[in-house]
């Protein structure tokens, strides 16, 4: 695949404390778990907003309700997704860390700004928790959702410049004080628009399996959620499907075709598909059920399946990408059973804490409900 010599940064001599495939197991894993909490709290906050916007009205008090009740827990899921963030940066850096730091020195000021813009969203949806039924704190709002989708559009930028090292050098010569992104990347758009489409799905699920919680204390408000929510989830996932062969469709042809004929790659696609599809017919048979549990909680069992399949789908694009100029499976491994026994250790026990965490929060709005 490389036709001219592309200066690459060497890689890190130190070894890995453990296997290569761990990394990647890891990598995986918390990527996936980022991205269910990073769409819960970007399109949570779009929603949010349109419901506080929509609850003025004395005709909708349901999407009164539901702004209220998303305005208490906007902040927890943008630090869910925060936390979780770093994790996948951290094993991003272990595997391809000559790549990504490469790719950041090229969009230095936007990727900087990341930590103002996150800031800024955190505070907004704070300043809305205390706020929400007030034309200032929609406002606000709005703004954080705002601050999110630039982060977004930075990530997608730099994520995409890691997989074209021969663009490296023209670009620093062009711009060698870091205001460049990767406008140039023809799949920029659509996998762009892929991530905020997915996001509205994957919330709407989520949404909807609450929905059918809310059934057993107020049936009204439970029948109202699970409906509107089940046709927003499936209006989303058929976008979704189109944005996401649009998708398909930009990438390099010999990229596409590696993806498509390799056995692998064919078989998480096409799960993928049929799990999205699957979800899209539970979901809105569930929306327009009198007992619509089952029917929602399996469609929101086949999107959790669906993001974990998409992501590594996605490792699979980078690893297509980058053949030829990085092989993480040739970095040196100086195995430390004990050090990665606590990591694992630590790491079930954080996740226990955050799900201790949420049932809390949970409770405590069934309290006050």
């Amino acid at each position: 695949m490389i036709e001219t010599p592309v200066p690459i940064p060497q890689v890190d001599p130190l070894p890995l404390p453990g296997p290569v495939g761990l990394f990647k197991f890891l990598l995986l894993l918390t990527f996936t778990l980022h991205v269910l909490a990073m769409n819960c709290a970007l399109a949570g906050g779009a929603i949010a907003v349109f419901s506080a916007i929509r609850g003025r009205s004395a005709a909708h008090p349901f999407s009164r309700r539901l702004a209220a009740e998303l305005s208490r827990t906007l902040p927890v899921l943008l630090s869910l997704t925060i936390t979780l963030g770093v994790a996948v940066l951290l094993f991003v850096q272990v595997l391809y860390g000559n790549m990504l730091y490469t790719s950041s020195i090229l969009i230095g000021v936007f990727w900087i700004s990341v930590i103002a813009l996150v800031l800024a969203a955190y505070y907004g949806y704070y300043y809305f928790e205390a706020h929400s039924g007030q034309k200032r704190g929609i406002a606000i709002a709005a703004f954080s959702v705002l601050c999110l989708l630039a982060v977004a559009f930075i990530f997608v930028n730099n994520m995409s410049l890691v997989l074209v090292p021969a663009r490296w050098l023209a670009m620093y010569r062009a711009h060698p004080n870091g205001f460049n992104l990767n406008l140039g990347e023809r799949s920029l758009l659509p996998r762009y628009l892929h991530m905020l489409v997915g996001s509205a799905a994957v919330f709407s699920a989520v949404l909807c399996h609450v929905g059918c919680h809310r059934l057993r204390t107020d049936r009204e408000y439970g029948s109202w959620l699970v409906r509107r929510s089940s046709q927003t989830f499936a209006a989303s996932t058929a976008v979704q499907i189109l944005v996401g062969l649009w998708f398909l469709l930009s990438l390099p042809r010999p990229i596409a075709m590696y993806l498509l004929t390799n056995g692998a790659g064919a078989a998480v696609f096409g799960t993928a598909l049929l799990c999205a599809i699957g979800a899209m017919f539970l979901i809105l048979v569930g929306g327009h059920t009198s007992r619509p549990a089952p029917f929602v909680h399996s469609g929101f069992a086949l999107i959790v399946i669906t993001v974990a399949l998409m992501v590594t789908m996605r490792q699979m694009l980078r690893t297509a990408f980058l053949h030829g100029y990085a092989n993480p499976e040739s970095l040196a491994v100086a195995p430390q059973t004990g050090l990665i026994v606590v990591f694992f250790v630590c790491f079930a026990l954080g996740l226990a804490t955050v799900g201790y965490m949420l049932r809390l929060l949970a409770r405590a709005k069934k309290a006050s409900a």
